[in-house]
């Protein structure tokens, strides 16, 4: 069987069709360059980046808290 197709030169080429149309483009498949690791900082976008670091205070004691809210009350004491 042989199968003929007969086109006029002088036509213009049919219009695309809607689907390729509309369809989005295809995306070009570079190949992602490697970065150096970020360590760290804030993110560029989205989630995640570095830790935060942990309290380089020490933590206070009771008696710490409980000296500091005493002088603080002393020193603020209404006089009357």
């Amino acid at each position: 069987m042989k199968i003929e197709i007969v086109v006029d030169p002088t036509k213009p080429a049919p219009a695309a069709s809607l689907a390729s149309r509309v369809a989005p483009a295809p995306a070009a498949a570079a190949p992602p360059a490697e970065a150096a690791p970020r360590t760290g900082g804030r993110p560029r976008r989205g989630r995640g980046g570095g830790r935060r670091k942990g309290n380089e205070r020490p933590q206070k004691t009771a008696a710490d808290l409980d000296a500091e809210m005493e002088d603080y009350t002393a020193s603020n004491a209404p006089t009357a």
